[in-house]
């Protein structure tokens, strides 16, 4: 397996904790493809993307999650979607995880926000995040944490540890063309961890574990492979290893789903667009594809809306 895009999870042997990896680099490129964002914006899309598929460490297979930023600052609004499915090739339980992200900006943009350096509320301004889980079976669900810290990694940390009551830790880290992060999650178990002639309490070695990967470079997070980089943090641990699953950039939208949304619009301005232009042209902000809609595939498309109906 490539380990240029996957997740890899991991635990230690009687402890309760667990983490993951996630390494970045196709699919980030083609995310930012057909895009000319400032590199700051670049830099947070990228923690987004690792972020969205990180806090899916703990969902069942086919379930879709969503990291969403809105401000009041250059960023206006930002999205990462990571969908996670079961590999269908495989008789292993190996995850596809599909992501894609997009920002939108505000006309205006300040001096300085090509900077990769910038500061979260900087970008953002006024905001909030919103996690949302869409699995495909059961509720959709969703949490909202302010986006009133340093850096979004800050920010998820608040969330997990305010209201899933899940003490987290995240370290994300991006380049030109790469992106990558590392979560670790105690959980809720209380039990002592027999080490040698020792006990030692949860307590101690989740303080432990965390200083351990504070020592943690960007760069080592980016271009060390997963398995020397664990070894490298926690070789006094016992830690396990899941199979690594896959990532991949892909877009979910197509000509149904962009002539959907069409139909929203009102029959008036409809007419209107096809009267000057004949045609109406639709482009995915995700993955930039085009849509062209003429007077016939409109037709179409509303018969079909009205069949659908009744």
């Amino acid at each position: 397996m490539s380990n240029t895009d996957l997740i890899q999870r991991f635990y230690f042997a009687g402890q309760p904790f667990r983490g993951a990896i996630v390494k970045l680099q196709n699919s980030f490129i083609e995310a930012l493809n057909g895009h000319n964002y400032p590199s700051s914006i670049n830099a947070l899309l990228g923690e987004s993307l690792t972020a969205s598929v990180l806090m899916g460490i703990h969902l069942k297979h086919n379930a879709r999650l969503s990291l969403q930023a809105r401000g009041d600052g250059p960023i206006k609004l930002l999205m990462a979607e990571a969908v996670m499915q079961q590999a269908a090739d495989t008789n292993e339980e190996v995850t596809q995880h599909k992501v894609r992200a997009v920002a939108r900006l505000s006309e205006e943009t300040p001096p300085g926000i090509e900077s990769d350096s910038q500061a979260l509320q900087h970008l953002l301004g006024r905001g909030q995040l919103a996690i949302t889980i869409e699995p495909e079976e059961g509720e959709r669900y969703q949490g909202i944490v302010g986006a009133d810290q340093e850096n979004l990694s800050q920010c998820l940390e608040a969330y997990f540890n305010q209201s899933e009551q899940l003490p987290t830790l995240f370290q994300l880290a991006t380049s030109d063309t790469a992106a990558a992060g590392i979560l670790l999650q105690r959980m809720p178990h209380n039990d002592n961890y027999q080490a040698g002639d020792n006990t030692l309490n949860s307590n101690d070695i989740w303080e432990e574990l965390i200083a351990l990967t504070g020592t943690l470079t960007d760069r080592e997070l980016l271009e060390v492979p997963v398995e020397k980089l664990l070894f490298n943090l926690f070789h006094e641990h016992q830690v396990k290893l899941s199979p690594p699953d896959t990532i991949q950039f892909e877009c979910s939208c197509s000509y149904q789903r962009t002539g959907a949304a069409l139909m929203q619009i009102s029959p008036l301005e409809i007419e209107s667009i096809l009267e000057a232009d004949q045609e109406i042209v639709m482009d995915c902000e995700f993955c930039s594809a085009r849509y062209r809609f003429n007077r016939k595939d409109i037709d179409n498309l509303g018969q079909q809306s009205n069949e659908t109906r009744h």
